[in-house]
């Protein structure tokens, strides 16, 4: 019979293949149709985005100042920041993210990881599947993002100021109006399969795992898990960033104080960044916590069999060769057990999280000197 989580697997079925963006309009043509990699589609998003309308309000007249219009488009901070940074630097993201999640599960079981039934194993990645391409979450991605645009459309077109991304001022407020549906469409659906892989991910843990303390990936062989971990810590840190430099940059063209509200915002999604990436890996944690906190158990418990035999034979006057080395072995075997990571990470990704963090907050100090520069 079979065990489960070997690499023998029946030959009349196999690992079932994941495949997060089967039904996705956007993603799905940008990953598996055109086999975009996260940089190549990062650099589409920047120039449907930033080229796209820029260009456009250029052909609308709306791209630089004229009088009778209160905002055009290079004066538009927000903009700039949305289209030169987050979209690019978001559509990077998700596509990273879902190439990771592509592979991540069904890896996890083909390098022993994971111990579970192949059947069983199956039946949760069908599940996930269906979950990342079911019709009501696209549906509810397009309706969320159909009712944010048509908030911001509205308050545009009746705030009383004549801006380059108003319906009346020409190609550069429709062309704006057409991209920015998928924009927030891809927001959304991104943000919704987040949701679902961070709260699939401890669901891994409910088979048995095989911790791997030597393995390659030099987090136990959860690198995989680590790395979306990473990605999804980046988003909310790319947010955070991008509410800097909005305030950033009116604090350089419009010599304008940094505001608190802004900060905060900023502040709450730094705090958000790593609080994401520990909970994601948190019941690895927990697994790996409780294998190695057993291991030393029954260490432990062996060595003190033996060396309590030991000290007998001691008190008797003798010494065997074979009590002695097998405590000196348990007790080797317990300082490997001690250095074992109890975390599904390594310095390298701790470290790339830290300065995600790190460069908002740099950006915030350096608005608070500019401020106080310009105020002189």
């Amino acid at each position: 019979m079979r065990q489960p989580g070997s690499s023998e697997q029946p030959r009349n079925e196999a690992l079932f293949n994941v495949q997060p963006c089967r039904r996705d309009p956007l993603f799905g043509l940008l990953k598996d149709r055109w086999h975009l990699s996260p940089l190549a589609g990062g650099a589409l998003f920047l120039v449907v985005y930033l080229g796209g309308n820029l260009g456009s309000a250029w052909l609308s007249g709306t791209a630089f100042p004229r009088p009778g219009l209160s905002m055009p488009f290079v004066q538009d901070r927000v903009a700039w920041v949305l289209h030169a940074f987050l979209l690019p630097v978001g559509a990077f993201l998700a596509l990273r993210f879902f190439g990771q999640v592509e592979s991540a599960f069904e890896r996890l079981y083909s390098e022993g990881v994971t111990q579970a039934p192949l059947e069983e194993y199956n039946e949760f990645l069908q599940r996930l599947h269906r979950l990342y391409n079911s019709v009501a979450l696209h549906a509810v991605a397009l309706g969320l993002a159909a009712l944010a645009l048509g908030f911001l459309t509205l308050s545009n077109q009746f705030d009383g100021r004549r801006a380059w991304l108003d319906l009346d001022e020409g190609l550069g407020g429709i062309y704006q109006l057409a991209t920015g549906l998928v924009a927030w469409y891809a927001v959304h659906i991104v943000l919704l399969k987040v949701v679902i892989t961070a709260w699939v991910m401890p669901r891994v843990f409910r088979w048995p795992v095989s911790f791997q303390p030597l393995h390659p990936d030099g987090c136990g062989g959860f690198r995989l898990f680590s790395e979306i971990a990473v990605t999804i810590a980046f988003f909310t840190a790319a947010t955070a960033t991008g509410v800097v430099l909005i305030v950033f940059a009116g604090t350089v063209r419009y010599g304008a104080s940094v505001s608190a509200q802004p900060v905060l915002v900023a502040l709450l999604l730094e705090s958000l960044t790593p609080l994401v990436f520990v909970s994601c890996l948190y019941r690895a944690h927990e697994v790996m916590r409780a294998n190695k906190e057993g291991l030393l158990a029954e260490v432990h418990h062996r060595f003190q069999e033996r060396f309590a035999a030991w000290h007998q034979s001691l008190g008797a006057g003798e010494l065997p060769e074979e009590q002695v080395e097998e405590v000196l072995r348990l007790e080797s075997l317990h300082g490997v057990i001690r250095r074992l990571p109890v975390w599904p990470t390594n310095t390298q990704m701790v470290a790339q999280v830290l300065v995600s963090v790190a460069l908002p907050l740099a950006l915030v100090a350096v608005q608070l000197l500019v401020e106080r520069a310009v105020g002189r």
